[in-house]
């Protein structure tokens, strides 16, 4: 509508008057925003009024492009009903709902034009109303009654909210509170006194308003009643100063402000792009986080430090402000990086807020790689430090220095956390990427409790680094901790003359030089064995010719769960039978070990999240292992910590060969069959490309076993073997596959060989189901 269009029998001054009122926009689209499309589900976010009721269409948006009658109504993502509505005045531009049944005025400055706008909403310009789409006089607009049309989900007037508010968790709003003339929710301030009915979404759950403690219902409807007598009519807010007010907590001035259109999303250029709701939720003002959320903030919005609002209240202590966020749907971004803040800053009842939500990875990594435990411990938060022990932290994970939380106890001199890391088996002999132990660093910034403590338990103070330097060279002359380092010195150096070849030797920190998420280290206590190098370390299959594996994404079946996969809908836990994993990672008590279905977890064609529960061995080793030198078979591998039944230890990996070429190679004793049909047969010799699983020895009461599963690719013919363990096993304990057991119902002893020689492959085979031949892994 334009200005032309005003009834040319008023004045002069009449039309210079209506030409200031603004006009509305129904015919006007916006570029689609992914944001508010993800937040509307992807679902019409038009709302009718009917006589006091309200109605939300639940229809599916197929054009992208926003609308809206006018510039003080949220943009809106529409169906193609609601479009046509839109382009024919058919929303109210005042409020934003449509007018298509009920009682409304209708405006037509032209027989074939009809606008339709609540008597309420109508323009007001000194004392005279206007219609608000084309600033005809109201007077001349009738009142009309259309007969209410049969509509889905009606919500009576005294819970409805607005209709430019998607739900903040990504859905379309399904519960409503009545808004002031102002526009704002006032049915939903903290603290309200009354009890909002709870109502029914459209999934069918239970829904009720966000009400949390905050400043009497009273007091902020007199500031709304008294909004209009006390602003100058003239007056008009820099987007700027909602930012400074918030930052303050002036509510008075923050509602003052949005009610007269200020965007709450409006970012601060001087302060790194930060939003007033950033302002808010740093100093603790859990009102005014509400009432910008009412009025449109984005809860998750990053500023240039990729920062939200939530990571603000994480980190100043605001554990109001922090449950308000929560509750009203915000997340955080690539890790969760709130519980790194209020672990660096030790906020104990926010840390344990969030990790008691069940939403938060207790081992996300930041960019540097530090972990929640890192943080703590850096920063000697000892009760933090506690409770994350409890809940389950892994104290091995290594930040992009390789550095584990025991080295940071060293530095920051904290003799109490350090010890409860050594109690929950902190490796004390780990060194970061310079070669420097916790012992090195300890001696380094001249902690002397930590040096005590690191040398009662062990540590080697002959150990050099990369520079050649032992603890003790990195320590200041002279000093308590260089005199307690020279004391053991001289000690080791004298007992080391009397030590045998039996002594446990380190050979190497980490034998898949980085490429796994946990270091192997090798050790050999039985001889002068060096560890072995004889193979190239590969922590995933790999080929020497042509296999022909189908690996195009179209051929993927694959699920389209929103949730954690653990419905029945799930299309990869169908294939599977079921989802065989529970939250933690391990196999189901029910799940057959002596005939294991195959396993296929979720694929990069799934919907649902990367963390979901169906994903295990695609997430690659996490168990803490140690190759080590047996007495009798070669190498070893065993556990640097307790394993429960259940738990994916690895994957046998190497080079997929064809049984023709199998046949064609020599040495046998790596071969491991992908099937047991006779046709179609390949196997993976790791003979010359293997990781930690090669070393894999043989037991005829094994305490792994050998699963099919399918990860990026669903090609039948070639399964990744998956090692599981099938009972629980506690620190430093052998893994055997399967012999020189030493079992009482070992059926390759000396006696038994002897009656079983010709029929030792056919046994192992069938007893196996996977092997191929027999397998003297050492």
């Amino acid at each position: 509508m334009v200005p032309s269009q005003i009834n040319k029998g008023v004045s002069g001054s009449s039309v210079e008057e209506a030409q200031e009122l603004p006009l509305c926009s129904c015919r006007m689209e916006t570029p689609k925003s992914r944001e508010i499309l993800i937040l509307a589900d992807r679902k019409c976010m038009a709302t009718e009024s009917i006589d006091g009721q309200l109605t939300r269409c639940q229809s599916a948006v197929l054009k992208h492009e926003m609308m809206r009658p006018s510039n003080s109504v949220q943009l809106l993502v529409l169906c193609e009903d609601h479009r046509n509505g839109m382009v024919k005045h058919q929303c109210c531009p005042g409020c934003g709902f449509f007018c298509r049944a009920g009682t409304f005025m209708e405006c037509q400055p032209d027989v074939s034009i009809s606008h339709r706008f609540h008597r309420a909403c109508a323009s007001m310009l000194k004392g005279q109303s206007f219609c608000p789409h084309c600033g005809e006089e109201a007077s001349k607009a009738k009142e009309v009654t259309i007969a209410k049309a049969d509509t889905t989900s009606t919500v009576p007037a005294a819970l409805t909210q607005g209709p430019a508010t998607p739900g903040v968790s990504g859905r379309a709003d399904s519960s409503f509170s009545v808004r002031s003339s102002h526009g704002l929710d006032t049915c939903a301030i903290p603290g309200s006194s009354r009890n909002p009915a709870t109502l029914q979404t459209s999934m069918g759950r239970a829904a009720s308003p966000i009400v949390l403690p905050g400043p009497p219902r009273e007091t902020l409807e007199s500031i709304l009643m008294a909004l209009d007598t006390e602003k100058p009519k003239k007056l008009r807010f820099h987007p700027k100063q909602l930012y400074l007010s918030a930052k303050q907590g002036e509510l008075k001035r923050v509602l003052l402000m949005l009610v007269d259109g200020i965007d709450p999303n409006f970012k601060m250029e001087s302060q790194n792009k930060r939003t007033p709701l950033h302002a808010a939720a740093e100093g603790g003002h859990k009102d005014i986080c509400h009432m910008l959320v009412q009025a449109g903030a984005n809860l998750d919005m990053c500023d240039e430090d990729q920062r939200t609002p939530l990571m603000e209240a994480c980190e100043n202590n605001h554990m109001e402000t922090v449950l308000y966020l929560l509750r009203a749907g915000a997340s955080d971004v690539e890790g969760f990086t709130c519980l790194h803040l209020a672990a660096k800053s030790g906020h104990y009842s926010i840390v344990e807020h969030l990790l008691s939500t069940g939403l938060i990875n207790i081992n996300c990594q930041d960019d540097g790689g530090w972990t929640a435990m890192i943080w703590a411990t850096e920063y000697k938060h000892v009760d933090q430090v506690k409770l994350l022990l409890c809940k389950g932290a892994d104290i091995s994970i290594r930040d992009k220095e390789e550095n584990i939380c025991l080295h940071w106890a060293a530095f920051s001199g904290s003799v109490e956390i350090a010890e409860l890391l050594l109690n929950a088996h902190c490796d004390l002999q780990a060194v970061n990427i310079h070669g420097d132990s916790p012992l090195h660093i300890a001696a380094r910034e001249n902690r002397l409790d930590c040096v005590t403590l690191f040398l009662s338990r062990g540590a080697d103070v002959l150990l050099k680094n990369r520079e050649g330097e032992t603890p003790p060279d990195c320590c200041s002359h002279n000093s308590k901790a260089w005199a307690a380092l020279q004391t053991n010195r001289r000690e080791r150096e004298a007992r080391n003359t009397k030590l045998s070849q039996a002594e446990e030797k380190l050979l190497h920190s980490d034998i898949a030089l980085g490429q796994e998420r946990v270091p192997i280290p090798c050790v050999n206590s039985v001889d002068s064995e060096p560890y072995p190098d004889n193979y190239k370390y590969i922590p995933e299959n790999c080929v020497t010719s042509p296999m022909n594996i189908d690996r195009n994404i179209t051929h993927l079946q694959y699920c389209v769960c929103k949730e954690d996969c653990s419905a029945s809908i799930c299309m990869c836990g169908q294939l599977s039978l079921r989802c065989w994993y529970d939250k933690s990672g391990c196999l189901l008590p029910e799940f057959c070990r002596e005939e294991p279905p195959l396993i296929f977890e979720c694929n990069h064609a799934c919907s649902c999240w990367r963390t979901c529960k169906n994903r295990v061995v695609q997430n690659g080793l996490r168990t803490r292992l140690q190759l080590f030198r047996t007495s009798k078979k070669g190498w070893g591998v065993r556990a640097l910590q307790d394993i429960p039944k259940g738990t994916f230890i690895c994957e046998y990996v190497g080079e997929i060969i064809s049984e023709a070429e199998a046949e064609m190679r020599q040495n046998d004793a790596y071969l491991f069959s992908l099937d047991d049909k006779p046709q179609d047969l390949y196997c993976i010799d790791a003979r010359f490309y293997g990781n930690i699983s090669r070393f894999l020895n043989h037991m005829c009461e094994p305490n792994l076993f050998a699963c099919r599963v399918f990860t990026t690719h669903q090609d039948l013919r070639f399964p990744h073997i998956a090692f599981f363990a099938n009972r629980q096993f506690s620190v430093v304990k052998s893994k055997l596959f399967n012999c020189e057991c030493g079992s009482s119902k070992c059926k390759y002893s000396s006696a038994a060989m002897a009656s079983l020689q010709a029929d030792i492959v056919e046994e192992i085979v069938v007893e196996m189901g996977f092997l191929k031949r027999k397998i003297t892994w050492c």
